[in-house]
């Protein structure tokens, strides 16, 4: 979807009859289709085909030459079982860069065994540090190892186009979730490796153990406020105005060196204070004082706030079943080359199903400018992605 936010023909081909298992998978449903498959899937095209017929396997690669990228989200192995495996396929477009998605690596032990996003956020020690101390391991609210995945596939394939337009060739681009989850996990992954220290869960109000105080406060109204002071200018300021100036003769609280070996007492401290008027008054005070500050909004409140409207992160489509449809914006912003939502999310087989599909995907190809293989590609070139 990124790739085809930024200008991309992007065709998704999809099995007949019930087509990618996220347009049913789990409601709520706008009419008959999930919110999980149109949050993800608008400026692409459906074609329905059934990779284990083998005319849909040669009618895609007849149209591979065509095609400046494929990605794939089998277990390694499937595609080279179905003909479409990425040296097969770089023998008859030796400029195709091929993606490959999968749970693991396919060089590891469990390489092709499959794997979910829960899953893969168990297994990196993600989930042993959301939470709370004393409660259960808890999955972000957001898919966020399947997007940082996608993020790492976007990445990789625009780097390796990149790379095609100095050498002609493309290459093959390995993403896996488990890969991109150690990755994300970065900083703890450092701390253990170099201290023998295993970060754990933290408190809401006690949430980076480099830092004190940041994190989220319960107000006299039952809101939260989140707050970060990470240096001894914003400790001045946070004081100040927060009212609580006496804080800074505390010998306890002196640096954030203090206020890491004290953490329960300004915990004990802070939730009090907090607690002794509503949140919007201590957001007020902090913003005023320059000190980062803000809200636990849940999504109602998110989407009254003028600075999502207005930075055009909620726009509408109209949906080919389902009328008019808002979906997320796009979140990079280009001054010459924007990208634009072109296409609602499709319907299944939307643009045709089968070898005729592909075939007809084809002779429309062939209609337009070619591509340039091997060569250094002009301004005006589309990547097309199959």
């Amino acid at each position: 979807m990124l790739l085809a936010d930024l200008g991309a023909d992007v065709v998704k081909l999809e099995e007949p009859g019930h087509g990618d298992e996220s347009r049913q998978l789990a409601p709520p449903f706008v009419g008959d289709e999930s919110a999980l498959f149109l949050a993800v899937n608008r400026n692409k095209r459906s074609v329905t085909v059934d990779l284990k017929d083998a005319p849909v396997q040669q009618a895609i690669r007849a149209l591979v030459p065509s095609f400046d990228v494929l990605i794939e989200n089998f277990r390694p192995g499937v595609m080279d079982r179905l003909g479409l495996g990425p040296a097969r396929l770089r023998r008859v477009n030796p400029g195709l860069v091929y993606c490959s998605i999968s749970a693991f690596d396919a060089g590891t032990r469990n390489g092709d065994k499959p794997g979910y996003d829960v899953m893969i956020s168990g297994l990196c020690g993600l989930m042993s540090m959301t939470g709370e101390p004393d409660g259960p391991p808890i999955r972000p609210g957001a898919n966020v190892v399947d997007m940082t995945s996608g993020l790492n596939a976007a990445i990789g394939i625009l780097a390796a186009l990149r790379a095609r337009e100095r050498t002609g060739r493309g290459q093959h681009v390995r993403i896996s979730l488990m890969d991109a989850a150690l990755a994300m996990m970065g900083q703890a992954m450092t701390i253990t490796l170099n201290t023998g220290q295993t970060p754990v869960r933290r408190r809401v109000d006690d949430l980076v153990a480099q830092t004190v105080p940041y994190g989220t406060y319960e107000a006299a109204d039952g809101q939260y406020v989140n707050l970060a002071v990470p240096n001894q200018k914003l400790w001045l300021a946070f004081c100040a105005a927060i009212g609580r100036p006496e804080l800074l003769d505390d010998p306890r609280f002196s640096s954030n060196s203090e206020r890491v070996k004290h953490r329960a007492a300004m915990r004990d401290i802070l939730s009090a204070h907090f607690r002794t008027a509503p949140r919007d008054v201590w957001l007020e005070r902090l913003q005023a004082a320059g000190v980062p500050a803000g809200p636990v909004r849940d999504m109602s409140e998110l989407l009254k706030d003028p600075d999502v409207t207005e930075s055009n992160m909620v726009v509408e489509v109209t949906h080919a079943t389902q009328g008019r449809v808002a979906l997320p914006g796009i979140p990079i912003r280009l001054s010459d080359t924007p990208g634009s939502v072109r296409r609602a999310p499709p319907t299944l087989g939307q643009h045709g199903s089968g070898p005729a599909g592909l075939a007809a995907l084809q002779a429309e190809l062939e209609r337009r400018p070619a591509t340039e293989k091997n060569k250094k590609p002009s301004k005006e070139n589309k990547i097309r992605g199959l």
